[in-house]
């Protein structure tokens, strides 16, 4: 805890989960020029599961009309909850609205990840579950150019109030290396201080697995700009059936672990090893998982079934598996998953500097817009100095944020110890 927490009965909140976007259309301004007749074709094809209000896109195609809503009592409730608060959904792509939700409940900072469930999705990336297109419906340099047109977006939206907006650049695609360099190179310029989303596409047969080492100078890039990785729920998973209900449900099931399977490779490979300044964020993918995954891996480092003697281990891991994850790791635990389901052993084994309350802003499984009452029941019984390390204190070293900058907003905005702590 630093001088300006210790001297403020006000909690800075750091939330390590938002989702931003424009609706769809709003994209083609900043498309390059040279690739606007492709996102011309993109849009007229495109057909979100998430019809949302406000955007062209469930006229971008004649099929629309016929195309079945991702959960349409769900949407319907998202749409009426949102409808009803002034700031409602809008704040995705409205900075001045964002910045009052964040005000009214309490929110200083906010790490901004990109979202599909407003019509919203970035172009040529399949970020969106409209599973529609096939995964090589796009080039490298398309998925390129879908990921610099959102980091356009982005840094307009962020720059507003850069030390609140955190966005999450994207990369788009690491078919060339060169090429993701020059796009971090370019979030970081655009003043885009929440990092980067590692792209997690399994289909891509051109960009091969994160242990292949000619990825090394794209590691050694995001240290020394200080640009965390982040891989959040959704991204990467297969689809197992087009517009029906399994494929729907077999999605769901597994869009936690395809976006876990980055931590295995890249302590097993030794990254961190090689880059022990790399910071890996893993969002909204549950936080349970953590400690079997960790212990499975010193359990291999130590077995004697594997045919690797103590030398040649320790002259590729100076630390064990488990250590690596508490220097290099952090987890963007969401209101959903944030503590409440994870007991105080697994805390203890996780650590308590690892994790990050996030609000998921604005989602329906959300804090938003209530987070002083349910951030109240997820610390219940945590001890004041744990309470604020889980909700800003360790998004503040993650993310190297100035609490100089911070805390007089706390200060302004935020809620009193005594409303969140509760012994």
């Amino acid at each position: 805890m630093n001088d300006n927490e210790k001297n403020s009965d006000r909690l800075l909140l750091v939330s390590s989960d938002g989702h931003i976007g424009p609706p769809a259309e709003r994209y083609r301004e900043y498309v390059d020029p040279a690739f606007r007749p492709e996102f011309d074709r993109w849009f007229a094809n495109y057909i979100p599961l998430w019809m949302t209000r406000g955007t062209k896109a469930k006229e971008s195609s004649k099929q629309a009309i016929d195309a079945p809503a991702w959960g349409d009592e769900y949407q319907r409730a998202f749409e009426e909850r949102s409808a009803t608060i002034p700031w409602g959904i809008e704040g995705k792509w409205d900075s001045a609205k964002r910045l009052e939700a964040l005000d009214v409940d309490g929110v200083t900072s906010d790490v901004m990840f990109p979202d599909d469930q407003s019509s919203n999705s970035p172009p040529f990336l399949g970020l969106a579950r409209d599973f529609r297109e096939p995964w090589d419906a796009w080039t490298h340099a398309h998925r390129r150019e879908g990921a610099r047109t959102y980091n356009r977006w982005l840094a307009d939206f962020s720059s507003v109030a850069p030390e609140r907006l955190l966005g999450v650049a994207l990369i788009g695609s690491l078919a060339d290396v060169d090429d993701a360099m020059e796009t971090v190179r370019q979030a970081k310029d655009a003043g885009l201080n929440g990092g980067l989303m590692l792209p997690v596409n399994y289909y891509n047969i051109d960009e091969p697995f994160w242990n292949d080492r000619r990825y090394e100078r794209l590691w050694a890039l995001c240290a020394e700009l200080e640009m965390p990785l982040h891989t959040h729920v959704g991204l990467g998973s297969p689809y197992y059936g087009e517009d029906s209900f399994e494929g729907l449900m077999l999605w769901a099931m597994e869009s936690t672990f395809w976006v876990h399977r980055p931590l295995w490779f890249f302590i097993i490979s030794g990254i961190f090893e090689r880059h022990p300044n790399l910071r890996l964020v893993f969002t909204e993918q549950g936080v349970d998982w953590i400690p079997g995954a960790v212990m499975g891996m010193d359990f291999l480092l130590e077995s004697k079934m594997t045919p690797f003697s103590a030398d040649e281990r320790r002259e590729m891991y100076s630390m064990k598996p488990s250590e690596y994850f508490k220097r290099n790791c952090w987890v963007g635990a969401t209101n959903t998953d944030a503590l409440g389901w994870v007991t105080p052993e697994q805390r203890e084994q996780i650590g308590d500097d690892r994790l990050m309350w996030g609000s998921d802003y604005p989602h329906m499984e959300s804090a938003w817009p209530h987070t002083r009452e349910k951030l109240r029941d997820l610390v219940k019984g945590i001890d004041e100095g744990d309470v604020r390390k889980l909700v800003a204190g360790n998004a503040v070293t993650c993310y190297n944020l100035d609490t100089a900058v911070l805390q007089p907003i706390a200060d302004r905005i935020g809620p009193t110890v005594d409303e969140i702590v509760t012994i």
